[in-house]
């Protein structure tokens, strides 16, 4: 029934878009309700990472009308309209009409379906903006048709409404390939793609929408938003940007980023350690990108895949089947070692303390990394470790690390061996599966 409903709702479409060829239409669209992919580190992770500070994961959230962008394509510098029906606009010297084809392809790799139709256009600013890395917003297409008949006025005009979406990239005269885009890309198309199938009520959930609520809908029951405390408004409230990983909204643009996301989506970010670093490897300029560190932004939530029911549910509104992973759930199990170093120095005898923590890696050909959190809520942000490709050791070493070089000691402290910690591993299999370990909590005092 909802197949065909959505079949009759395109073969209109194109009958009013024929309409307007010949009786002479004009449309615009007005934009609102701005879905954003965040990046930033509060205060209180800087001061927990206060020895290793890091550039956090992007996040995403949603502002309502934080800035008033480009209404018109006017001043754009390259423009690429995509057969698909949408258009690709630069207003970045970066991002050249070859670039904006090789963008659109890139978005097509994102699984979708008939929702492609729904989005009007992807914009690239050149700049960064502090708020966000990129947005998402929903509209009103307007289409008026001039209707020329003897009986009729003579400015007679029907007007016809249609929803749109629109995704505006930032910083395009820094992030200037694909794969410095991907992410962001896919997290706000998987805005428009749940905001089609699953949360705009009445549409295609049966679900109502009293009170701007999504906790009737089938998406909540499967990530059981009552159970875990999640917030199902569909308005963010004032506390939304502290609490915008527990939005069900911003978490269900993350389960399609890892459920139907591109390929590209699933860039790994070598991570080192204190022993790698006094060792002469360098670390990565940040975690941007880094899914095989955080999978999800919300990590106290089970990862998607392993929610009984709902890659089924994401995929059954098109003509696609969820990929089966390579390998089944398995153990991982992480165990931690204290070591003490002593030296005597020229100002008398020092003690050095890390920590060796290890598991074991039942999956083959996976990528491991192991990241940090605090233990009372990992809502967001975390501090990635290290990174261990197949064939290495899984370890990873923590704490105040020493090195002897000639009758030089040198050392370093990553901060991480105080107060309380959880240790978890994220595996990432060839095949773009994700699986977690098993949490270890450590009382470092």
């Amino acid at each position: 029934m909802q197949q065909r409903k959505s079949n009759k709702a395109n073969i209109i479409i194109t009958i009013l878009i024929i309409i307007t060829i010949l009786c002479g239409g004009v449309s615009y669209f007005l934009l609102s309700a701005d879905v954003g992919l965040y990046e930033g580190i509060s205060g209180e992770a800087e001061e927990f990472f206060r020895n290793r500070p890091v550039r956090s994961f992007v996040n995403s959230a949603a502002d309502a009308d934080p800035y008033i962008y480009y209404d018109h394509r006017d001043d754009a510098l390259f423009i690429y309209n995509a057969p698909e029906g949408f258009t690709v606009v630069s207003h970045s010297e970066a991002w050249n009409e070859d670039m904006l084809i090789l963008l659109s392809r890139e978005l097509l790799r994102n699984e979708h379906g008939e929702e492609i139709n729904f989005l009007y256009e992807v914009v690239i600013y050149p700049d960064e903006e502090d708020f966000a890395l990129a947005t998402y917003a929903t509209g009103t297409n307007i289409i008026d048709f001039f209707i020329q008949f003897p009986a009729f006025p003579e400015d007679f005009v029907v007007s016809f409404w249609q929803s749109i979406g629109r995704i505006n990239l930032f910083g395009g005269d820094t992030n200037t390939t694909i794969n410095s885009m991907a992410i962001a890309l896919s997290h706000e198309y998987g805005h428009l793609y749940t905001f089609y199938y699953m949360l705009i009520a009445g549409q295609n959930d049966g679900s109502s929408n009293e009170d701007d609520s999504l906790a009737e809908t089938t998406y909540a029951q499967l990530r059981d938003a009552a159970g875990f405390n999640l917030i199902t408004s569909t308005r963010p409230g004032e506390t939304y940007s502290n609490e915008r990983f527990r939005y069900l909204f911003e978490i269900a643009a993350e389960d399609y980023v890892q459920l139907m996301g591109s390929p590209n989506t699933r860039q790994v970010v070598d991570f080192i350690d204190v022993q790698q670093l006094l060792n002469g490897a360098e670390r990565p300029p940040g975690v941007i990108g880094a899914r095989n560190a955080f999978p999800q932004e919300n990590m106290m939530l089970p990862l998607a895949n392993k929610v009984p029911g709902l890659k089924e549910y994401f995929f059954s509104f098109i003509n696609a089947e969820p990929r089966v992973p390579i390998e089944a759930k398995q153990d991982v199990i992480l165990q931690i070692q204290r070591y003490v170093l002593e030296y005597e120095l020229t100002d008398g005898l020092r003690s050095f303390v890390h920590y060796a923590i290890t598991w074991n890696t039942p999956y083959t050909d996976a990528i491991y990394t192991l990241v940090c959190y605090d233990p009372n809520n990992y809502t967001g942000w975390g501090l990635p470790i290290k990174t261990v490709r197949p064939g290495n050791n899984a370890s990873a070493i923590i704490g105040n690390y020493v090195v002897e070089r000639g009758n030089q000691v040198l050392a370093t402290d990553d901060g991480l061996a105080y107060g309380t910690k959880v240790f978890l591993v994220v595996a990432l299999l060839p095949d773009g599966t994700f699986y977690m370990s098993e949490k270890l909590e450590h009382n470092f005092n």
